[in-house]
């Protein structure tokens, strides 16, 4: 396994020997990572779903899988002569990395030996075991992978590496170490303040260093954190170290210094004199009022439990040093409000002086000023009004200098910026801040900053359940999902909609669904009483400037799921720079998201209530914008697919291209492109379908021909994911009459069928192509139309019919210039003229083919006429030149990261094995070509690779595995409604079947 190595305790990394090795996206690292932890590595492709994405997996969970299985093998296996790593097993994979590479598991295997050499009472060796092990930690485990299964194991892993220090730690004060403990137990306790095992081993530490006061007060103050937030006692661990340390029992360390007095005889120390007379200490200052200005808590709280529980937990911990700050920020609509008052109701018992509220009003067009908000607090803290100090900083010092060294809850709601929360910070650690704000208060020094996102779709009906009862969800389930995901999971808009239907018990859930589902009309519909969604959007949109609300407005009037900088500023007619300022001023303000570093997205109901805006403030702004958009979409597509198909003149003949766009250094560059734009252009490509009408035939052509341009990027051709938009680009040329838009769209559509191997539809659709392409006198697509045409037929089995098509497309590819065109279109027509019994043909063809091809840089063209050439020989019964170029095809495939093809010359090289009398090494080459028709995911390969697996197993007397790899390709086969089901047929018929038990025998 050429020395992989694994580190999962921190971000996945890997490692080959002593160089790193690319580990890609989050998700395909929580594939590995399943793998890796899994008893065996092994997993079926079911436990896989379930632990990438849990009950709720996408429609191509299975495809996603297999793409990233064949990523990783292409990753792990550089050596192919070298044994699998990544092994299929049914439908599910096996990876065969030892434990010991990977620290995850090497981590329990030092655990383990740590146990045992405490057992046999090494405790030195004991200690350096788990110190060892500790080393391993590098952060969080599996840090930043998505699903169920990263989430447990994060949680488990934290649990061992926690059991650890603690054991470590335990083993340092029987050593005679416990003074050095203390700093690090001390960290500990804050971080886990209900943890009851770090508390008993400071508790120890302290005692056994002879500060034995120390060690009781830690037991009274965790003993009053346990019951002010969890109403339990401590458990009898602890309890039983207190009363060993009260009865004497507890004996000091070797560092600890003996007490001749002994403990203290009570079982708490008693509580502390407020005036601090009698101990030579300051006097406390005299009691305040107590303020108790927290409004009401919310009767909803649905969903946040955990955010809720963590912004507790960093408001009460003790012991600390410093104030205690969290800050809630988010869009408004998000609930940031509601959950603060539920949470500092919850921890207001932990604060005796009090709790002070405050609204910021950082929403309103004048915020509220900080001396004003001060004169409020100060008062409340007993400060007759006329005795306040003029000016902000005289009112923050003398309120610092009343609340210091009390406990006081402050909450700050809606707070603009830091600078109007800073002068409100108190300057001691008892007290404890919380603070909402649609912005980040990322310059505040805050123990957690939540960014609140909308509600899981769970949670939001539950919610709506709550409002209008369990049983009116129950009974249209699928409606109330609809009509929360229409209020874009905000907590303010399911909020309305359940308070609306609770107002009308006549109204289903569906019927106030339909309402919202024309987005014109939904936030005129989010409304009840004084809630409305658009009253909160309209708080952040009158703090922005002019060119803000300009940016703000125009940008939504696309339906992409998210922007680029550079998209950006087309639509908004701006320099990058200006216009990546007004965007990072908009996440600012939470009217826009940033998904990642240069793009961007709206919430949708966010986007509904920016494009309502804009068509009050900029109509005259929104037919241009969304023309420079699709220019230089199509300008950009146009340049990645001339380096996808070299000078292939459908570059030129679409448009015409009238904006610039990006250009490209290399094919890679096109393709990262590409994958990142996909689906923004298929959302694009779909609303410009959808609304297309008078006047709009520019951007109708133009969007198909977009589509066009970037064909062969498909990411997912076999499921065509372009399929919808396709159609309705057909629908909209019929609608506007444009007789070549309409052919061209046919022909999108006709090409997205073939490759999902849907051939009576593509057959249909490729042929209104051609003739609406004869009669638009539209050659460049007349001849792409033509070629899919002759594939489609050669799949049908009509090799002759297809033939022709191929020979039309060849002279018009010919006419045109199309050098690479009709290269593979010649190669096509050799492949149609072999599978119709005219081999011989086909054999000068290829040959001339190649011989062109040493003028064109073109891997894939050179790979597909040796693969022809192979199929050529073979049907002609020379098997060894034959096994030959399948041979060459293979090279040039690999090197040049032709996957699919690989995968077709390595089972059609296994047949030819086979001929030549090597059916073991014909199985082990199926096998291969097998797992990357898998990866790949095209079913017709699958079924192809198996017919030949299914021929070398019989050839070996294997029958009840060539009869089952058979059967498996004739399902696919009948399935697809393809003429090879017939072979696999008669294939499974020639094969005996494996003899009953018992029948024969003797």
């Amino acid at each position: 396994m050429d020395g992989l190595r694994f580190s999962l305790l921190g971000p996945v990394r890997g490692y080959r020997g002593a160089g790193a090795i690319k580990v890609g996206s989050p998700q395909q690292q929580a594939m590995i990572a399943v793998l890796l932890l899994r008893p065996g590595g092994t997993a079926t492709a079911a436990d896989l779903v379930e632990a990438l994405w849990g009950e709720e997996p996408p429609h191509a969970a299975l495809t996603t899988l297999r793409t990233y299985a064949w990523r990783w093998r292409k990753i792990l296996e550089v050596d192919r002569a070298a044994p699998a790593v990544l092994i299929s097993l049914g439908d599910g994979y096996r990876l065969t990395v030892a434990e010991s590479a990977v620290d995850a598991l090497a981590v329990e295997a030092l655990a383990a030996r740590a146990d045992r050499a405490r057992a046999g009472g090494d405790l030195a060796g004991a200690r350096d075991l788990m110190n060892e092990a500790l080393e391993q930690w590098y952060g969080e485990p599996l840090a930043g992978l998505p699903g169920p299964f990263a989430q447990r194991q994060r949680q488990r892993l934290g649990e061992l590496r926690l059991s650890l220090l603690e054991e470590r730690i335990d083993l340092d004060i029987d050593l005679g170490r416990a003074a050095r403990c203390v700093p690090e137990l001390t960290m500990l306790t804050a971080e886990e303040p209900l943890r009851e095992r770090p508390h008993g081993l400071l508790m120890r530490a302290l005692y056994a260093s002879g500060r034995q006061a120390d060690a009781y007060a830690v037991f009274r103050t965790v003993r009053e954190l346990l019951v002010d937030e969890l109403g339990v006692e401590p458990g009898p661990e602890l309890t039983a170290l207190h009363r060993r340390m009260l009865d004497g029992d507890l004996g000091p360390g070797p560092s600890a210094v003996a007490s001749p007095a002994g403990p203290p005889p009570v079982a708490l120390p008693p509580p502390a004199d407020p005036t601090g007379a009698g101990r030579g200490e300051p006097a406390a200052p005299p009691p305040l009022p107590r303020p108790a200005q927290l409004p009401p808590e919310p009767g909803d709280t649905t969903g946040r439990a955990a955010l809720a529980t963590k912004l507790c937990a960093a408001l009460t911990a003790t012991p600390r040093r410093t104030l205690a700050v969290a800050t809630v920020a988010g869009m408004g609509g998000m609930g940031k409000t509601t959950l603060a008052l539920h949470v500092a109701h919850r921890v207001q018992d932990a604060f005796p002086d009090g709790q002070l509220y405050a609204d910021l009003r950082g929403s309103d067009a004048v915020p509220a000023g900080p001396e004003l908000i001060l004169a409020g607090f100060l008062t409340a803290l007993g400060v007759a009004p006329e005795t306040l100090p003029d000016g902000l900083e005289a009112r923050s010092a003398l309120f610092r200098s009343l609340v210091d060294r009390r406990r006081l809850l402050i909450l700050l709601d809606d707070a603009r910026s830091v600078a109007q929360v800073r002068p409100l910070l108190p300057g001691t650690a008892g007290c404890a801040v919380l603070v909402t704000g649609r912005g980040r208060m990322s310059g505040l020094p805050a123990a957690v900053q939540a960014d609140l996102e909308v509600f899981h779709p769970a949670e939001a009906v539950e919610l709506v359940g709550r409002v209008i009862g369990a049983e009116r969800v129950a009974a249209e389930r699928d409606a109330a999902h609809d009509l929360v995901q229409a209020c874009g999971f905000l907590p303010l808009a399911v909020r309305i909609v359940a308070a609306r239907l609770a107002a009308r018990p006549g109204w289903s859930v569906a019927t106030l669904g339909r309402r919202l589902a024309d987005e014109r009309r939904r936030i005129d519909e989010l409304r009840i009483g004084d809630l409305a969604v658009q009253a909160a959007f309209e708080l952040s949109y009158r703090q922005l400037t002019a060119e803000q609300a300009r940016a703000f407005t125009v940008m939504s009037i696309v339906d992409m799921p998210d922007l680029t900088v550079g998209a950006a500023a087309v639509l908004l007619d701006r320099a990058a720079d200006h216009t990546e300022d007004l965007l990072e001023a908009l996440v600012d303000v939470a009217l826009l998201g940033s998904t990642a570093p240069g793009r961007y997205r709206y919430h949708d109901l966010l986007r509904s209530f920016a494009r309502r805006t804009c068509e009050t403030a900029h109509p005259g702004e929104m037919p241009g914008a969304r023309r420079r958009l699709l220019d230089f979409l199509l300008a950009t597509a146009c340049a990645a697919f001339q380096h996808a198909v070299p000078g292939d003149p459908v570059g030129q003949a679409l448009g015409p291209v009238r904006g610039t766009g990006l250009e490209f250094p290399d094919l890679a560059a096109a393709r990262r492109w590409a994958a990142a734009e996909w689906a923004n252009v298929i959302a694009l490509v779909g609303q410009v379908a959808r609304t297309a009408g008078a006047g709009a035939a520019a951007d109708v052509r133009t969007a198909i021909d977009l589509l066009i341009a970037l064909s062969p990027f498909e990411p997912d051709p076999r499921h065509g994911r372009s399929t919808g938009a396709a159609r309705a680009l057909v629908e909209a040329a019929e609608r506007i009459g444009d007789l070549r838009a309409g052919g061209r769209a046919r022909f999108l559509c006709g090409h997205i069928a073939l490759a999902a191997t849907r051939l009576d539809e593509a057959e249909e659709q490729a042929g209104r192509a051609v003739a609406a392409c004869r009669a638009a006198d539209d050659p460049v697509v007349l001849r792409q139309a033509l070629n899919d045409l002759g594939l489609i037929t050669q799949l049908l089995g009509r090799y002759a019919e297809a033939a022709g098509y191929f020979d039309e497309a060849i002279v018009l590819a010919r006419r045109l210039g199309h050098r690479s065109g009709e290269v593979f279109t010649t190669v096509n027509a050799a492949m149609a003229r072999v599978r119709s019994g005219r081999a011989d043909e086909a054999v000068p063809i290829c040959h001339g083919v190649l011989a062109l091809l040493t003028e064109l840089d073109d891997d894939a063209a050179t790979a597909y006429a040796r693969y022809a050439l192979g199929l050529a020989l073979y049907a002609l019964h020379r098997y060894q030149e034959a096994a030959d170029w399948f041979t060459e095809c293979l090279a040039l495939c690999t090197t040049a990261g032709l996957s699919r093809r690989e995968s077709h010359a390595r089972y059609r090289l296994a047949d030819t094995l086979r001929v030549l009398g090597q059916p073991e090494r014909a199985v082990a080459e199926a096998g291969r070509a097998l797992r990357l028709c898998e990866e790949t995911g095209d079913q017709r390969d699958q079924g192809n690779a198996l017919v030949v697996l299914g021929r070398a197993l019989s050839e070996l007397g294997r029958t009840g595995q060539a009869r089952e790899v058979l059967e498996r390709a004739y399902r696919i086969f009948s399935r697809l409604g393809l003429p090879e089901a017939a072979e696999a047929a008669g294939l499974l018929d020639a094969v005996p079947a494996a003899p009953v038990a018992g029948v024969g025998a003797g």
